[in-house]
This record gives C-alpha cells, structure tokens and sequence, in this order.
C-alpha cells in the first residue's frame, strides 16, 4: 500500500508514503489514498496533529514519471483535478500539519512540504525543482506556496534554475523551518507535533483556516492546470519525458 498512518502518541498520526522502491513517487494510487488518509484523520477528534514523512530515507520524488507523456485531455484533466483535490486535502486539514524531510524532495515532492505548516528537513535533504527538467510548469500549488515560503523573487529563480538545494540552504531561504542532523527528521517532527497537542482544536482549525491563504492556493491549482492542459501534449514534454525513461540528456530544439 502506498501509504501508511502510525500513531506512535495519542494525539499525533504519522502519515508515510511507502513506496520507497520509487523515491515514495506520487502515482494515482498514492494520491487517492493520501487524500482518503487525510480524510479520515481529519474526522477523528483524537489527532491533533499530523506528521508526514517517506518510507525509506526519502520524503518524495514527485510526480511518477512513468506515466507521463500524456496526450490525452480527458486525462490530464482527471490527473489535474486529482491533484488539485489532494493539494487541498493537505492544505486544509484542520490541524497542523508537519512535514519531516529526509533525502529526495524533488518537484511535486517539494509542493507537497511546502503546503504543510512546518517543514522539518535534514541538512543532507535534497530539494530539487524538476518541473522545467520535463518541460512542465510548477504543480501541487508550487507556483504560489513556494513565494509564501521564500518570496516571489527566490520562488521565480528556484523554479527557473531546475536545480537543487540541500537543508541548510532550503532553511536559510525559508522553505525549511527547522534542520536537523540526518536520520532525525521525523523524530523532531513528532517531538514538534507533540508540542502542538492539546490546545484548543476548533480554534486552531479556525486560525489555520484564516492564514493557509485557501483562495489563493485555489487559484493557483487552476492556473497550474491550465498550463499543464498545454504543457503535457507538448512536444517539449514528449522529449522531456522520453529522455528521463530513456536515461538520457532531453533535445530540445
């Protein structure tokens, strides 16, 4: 199964994705199973607070790669309003949400800590931008979650530079809130959510509610999938894409 929810304290769940054999990659599956997983969480009064993490030394590769290429409207269009559903899971939940972050972060990875509360990263983390690696434009509500993070200007050049940076950097520039030595991500992170328990829950759904800027993150989901609607059938990310299963350096004319 794709995802796996722990509650190693009462009030705190331990969310991860567990396919670790694919960097804990976001496929179809995993997607709808960590919306229902959030679902659920969000409906039981217990949990106050919600970790989310990747099985075997990674947090998450992004989008699946295997499965791009796609031509068809119909299913881009499926595919962009799945994610859209699933960003907004996360983003919306009425607790905080942490995001404990080991090895690989790239693309959709990174959307996925930044639409999280608190961002807990190792030093040797890394978080690559990858989308302009496939021709794609930003998703998961990269395109306005990353300048809330970092600013507008650094949000532009790290997207821009489909390159990567490790912990120390993500923190100096604010994608990251705290860094931690490797292997103690998601210790910190449960010992930060532990801190966050028992306080008053429907004021803090009320509170997150006000700040997680909502409106926003929906505009900018439909924005995203309208460039990718355009993106996806295109020949860049046609060769894009066939460059990465192929192994190889994209040709882009």
């Amino acid at each position: 199964m794709p995802i796996r929810i722990e509650t190693p304290d009462r009030h705190v769940a331990v969310l991860t994705l567990d396919e670790p054999k694919i960097r804990n990659a976001l496929t179809a599956e995993a997607r709808i199973e960590l919306r229902d997983a959030l679902e659920s969480l969000a409906a039981d009064p217990a949990i106050h607070a919600l970790v989310i993490t990747g099985a075997g030394g990674n947090f998450c590769a992004g989008g699946d790669v295997r499965t791009m290429g796609e031509t068809d409207i119909a299913r881009i269009d499926a595919r962009m309003n799945d994610v859209a559903s699933t960003a907004l899971a996360v983003a919306s939940f009425p607790r905080p949400v942490i995001a404990a972050v080991a090895g690989h972060a790239a693309g959709a990875g990174v959307s996925l800590a930044c639409l999280c509360d608190m961002v807990v990263a190792e030093e040797t983390a890394q978080f690559t931008f990858s989308f302009l690696k496939l021709a794609l434009g930003p998703d998961w509500g990269l395109s306005r979650m990353l300048a809330r993070r970092v600013g507008a200007a650094a949000a532009k050049r790290l997207i821009l530079s489909r390159g990567t940076i490790d912990g120390r950097e993500a923190h100096r520039l604010g994608l990251a809130d705290i860094t931690v030595a490797k292997d103690t991500a998601l210790s910190r992170a449960v010992e930060e959510a532990n801190n966050l328990v028992g306080g008053p829950t429907a004021a803090i759904a009320a509170v997150k509610g006000m700040l997680s800027g909502l409106d926003d993150l929906r505009a900018a989901l439909d924005d995203e999938a309208a460039q990718q609607r355009a993106r996806f059938p295109d020949a860049e990310h046609q060769e894009g894409a066939a460059a990465f299963r192929e192994k190889r350096a994209p040709k882009y004319s």
